[in-house]
């Protein structure tokens, strides 16, 4: 019979301790699976907080009447509770599949005064990262109870505070000039011994996206940025210019390419779209943002 059962990081962290280093028979799959999980990289927070290029207005081409990317911004993280690990089926049958939740409070920090002094304003909102993983028991029991985690989805952030209006529709990486990863619904399962990206550094890398918004004002009506282990920051804008490593000029493919660098520091690689409204001034509460993120292996 099928079951949801939800477990916060603070439990599982708590089964990992009475644990200790000896793998208790005492523990159940379920509680195997929720330390497995809770300790993960692909498990982990990304809250693309990153520090990176300031606006670029010069780069985008864009007149003094349409929006720009401000002088000066990113995000803080405020406050992020336990994460949610949720149990989708009865893990008896020795396959489980598993939704982690971060629900994430955070603040832009934002100045959009092109006069060199830094001077900003903060803009409040609240998102969750979801991820899904698939796990199965192998039968070998001296490590989490013979569980592994097999496949995982794409981290998908999703606003929860105000109206969201800006999605990624679809996310592509290439390495030297080969495609090795893509993805159009971040639903998708990718086995992680042979689907997941591999970078290493050095690597000639393009990162391309699609992004959709329902509602635009601006032109540009959105921002396109790519998270990760960059060239020079964690943060790049990405472009439909037919420069800067995009293909063909306003086909709606935003393109970023680059050398990897990082690997040590940098876990996943993501495609983040802002809507042009919410840097088109720094005093009213309208961020909005999402994201898609994968892991890759090095």
């Amino acid at each position: 019979m099928n079951r949801l059962i939800i477990v916060t990081a603070t439990a599982a962290a708590s089964l990992f301790f009475a644990a200790g280093c000896v793998e208790s028979p005492e523990m159940t799959d379920s509680e195997w699976i929720s330390q497995l999980v809770g300790s993960s990289d692909l498990s982990s927070t990304s809250n693309l907080n990153g520090s990176g290029d300031l606006g670029e207005d010069d780069k985008n081409g864009n007149s003094a009447e349409d929006v720009s990317v401000p002088e000066y911004w990113y995000r803080q993280l405020l406050n992020e509770p336990s994460r949610e690990i949720i149990l989708e089926n009865d893990p008896v049958a020795g396959v489980c599949t598993v939704t982690v939740i971060h629900n994430l409070t955070a603040e832009l920090v934002i100045d959009t005064e092109w006069n060199g002094v830094f001077e900003p304003a903060t803009k409040a909102f609240s998102d969750q990262r979801y991820v899904r993983l698939v796990l199965e028991k192998t039968g070998d029991g001296t490590s989490h109870g013979g569980w592994v985690i097999v496949s995982a989805t794409p981290a998908e952030h999703i606003l929860t505070s105000g109206e969201q209006e800006v999605f990624i529709s679809s996310m592509s990486l290439y390495k030297n000039g080969e495609i090795i990863w893509e993805c159009d619904d971040p639903g998708t399962f990718y086995r992680i011994d042979s689907e997941l990206p591999q970078l290493l550094e050095g690597d000639f890398v393009r990162i391309e996206s699609t992004v959709e918004h329902l509602n635009p004002l601006y032109d540009p009506p959105f921002f396109v940025i790519a998270h990760g282990p960059l060239s020079g920051h964690s943060r790049h804008l990405m472009y439909d210019n037919g420069l800067y490593g995009d293909e063909e000029a306003e086909d709606g493919i935003y393109s970023y390419e680059w050398y990897v660098e990082y690997t040590g520091e940098y876990q996943r690689i993501a495609v983040d779209v802002i809507d042009a409204d919410t840097f088109a001034d720094q005093t009213e509460e309208d961020y909005d943002s999402g994201a898609w993120g994968i892991h890759f292996l090095k």
